[in-house]
C-alpha cells in the first residue's frame, strides 16, 4: 500500500514547497521547515508550561514565533513558480499567520486554541515519518512479526497472571519488560512455576527482540544502501549522457572531416584532369609543329 503523504499534507494545508518546484525553492523551503520545527517545539513547551499553571511573560517569543511562520510564507511564496498552488496546499499556514498576528488580542481562553492550532503543522513532519514506518512494516513481514510479538506479550501476560494469581495487566507489564530485557523489577514471580516461565520468557525474549531490532537495522542499512545505489545510478546515467554527447560530437567532427576530404579529393581530381587535358593539348601542338617542319 502506497501512501501519498503529499496529497494528505495538501489536504490539511501543511504541504510546504511542492517537490516539483525548482531546486532553489525546495532548498529554501527545507531551511524554513527546520526553523518552523524549532518554533513548534517552543510552542509545545509554552503550552506545557501554561497547562502546568506556569506563567510565561515573554512577548518577544510570541513575536519571534509568528515571524518565523510569516517569513516562511513570504519567502516560499516569492520563490515558488506556481504561487496559487502553494497557497492552496498551505492554506493552514496562511490561516495561522493571519489569526496568530501578535497585535490581535484573543483573550486567555482563545489564545490557547490559537497556539494549539500551530501544532497541526507537526503533521507535515509526521506524515513522512509515518510513510517510513509503513515501509518498514511491509518489509520482511515486519508487520506480521510485530503482530505476533503483541500476541505473545498478551498471551504470556495472561499465563503469568494465572501462575502468580495476579491481574492480567500486571502479567502483560511483566511480559513486556521481560521480553524487551528491561526488567524494572516492580513485578516479579514468587512461585516456582512463575520463575520457570520467567526463564523461558527471558530466553525467548532475547531471540525475538533481537529479530525485531535486526529488522529495524536492516531497514536503516538498506536505506543508506539504496541512497548509494541511487547515486551510482545517477552517475551512470550522467556518464552515459556525456558519452552519447561526446559520440555525437565525434560523429559530427568525422562527418565534417570526411566532407572536407571529399571536397579536397574532388578538387584534386579536377586539377589532375585539367593537367591531363593541358598536357595532351601541348603534346598535340608539338606534334603538329613537327609535322609542319617536315
Amino acid at each position: 500500500m502506497i501512501i501519498n503523504t503529499q496529497k494528505i499534507n495538501s489536504f490539511l494545508g501543511v504541504a510546504g514547497v511542492n517537490p516539483s518546484e525548482r531546486l532553489k525553492a525546495r532548498q529554501i523551503g527545507r531551511i524554513f521547515e527546520f526553523l518552523v520545527l524549532l518554533a513548534l517545539l517552543v510552542v509545545f513547551a509554552r503550552l506545557l508550561i501554561f497547562y502546568n499553571d506556569g506563567v510565561v511573560k515573554t512577548d518577544w517569543i510570541t513575536h519571534a514565533i509568528w515571524l518565523v511562520f510569516f517569513l516562511e510564507l513570504v519567502f516560499n511564496l516569492f520563490n515558488v513558480e506556481k504561487k496559487i498552488r502553494y497557497l492552496k496546499e498551505n492554506w493552514l499556514n496562511v490561516l495561522i499567520v493571519l489569526i496568530a498576528f501578535p497585535a490581535v488580542e484573543w483573550g486567555n481562553d482563545w489564545i490557547v486554541a490559537v497556539r494549539s492550532l500551530r501544532l497541526v503543522l507537526f503533521l507535515r513532519f509526521f506524515n513522512g515519518f509515518f510513510k517510513d514506518i509503513i515501509i518498514v512494516l511491509g518489509r520482511n513481514r515486519f508487520g506480521q512479526i510485530l503482530s505476533i510479538f503483541a500476541f505473545i506479550i498478551i498471551g504470556s501476560g495472561a499465563i503469568f497472571a494465572y501462575l502468580e494469581d495476579r491481574q492480567v495487566w500486571d502479567g502483560v507489564w511483566y511480559a513486556l519488560v521481560t521480553i524487551t530485557t528491561v526488567g524494572y523489577g516492580d513485578v516479579v514471580p514468587v512461585s516456582d512455576e512463575g520463575r520457570v516461565f520467567g526463564v523461558i520468557l527471558i530466553l525467548f525474549g532475547v531471540v525475538f527482540f533481537s529479530l525485531v531490532t535486526a529488522n529495524i537495522s536492516a531497514f536503516l542499512i538498506g536505506s543508506e544502501q539504496r541512497k548509494v545505489e541511487s547515486d551510482i545510478l545517477s552517475y551512470m546515467k550522467l556518464t552515459e549522457k556525456r558519452l552519447a554527447e561526446q559520440q555525437a560530437l565525434n560523429e559530427d567532427q568525422v562527418e565534417r572531416i570526411v566532407l572536407h576530404m571529399s571536397t579536397e579529393i574532388a578538387m584534386l581530381r579536377e586539377e589532375i584532369n585539367e593537367m591531363h587535358i593541358k598536357t595532351a593539348s601541348q603534346i598535340k601542338n608539338t606534334q603538329d609543329e613537327e609535322d609542319l617542319t617536315k
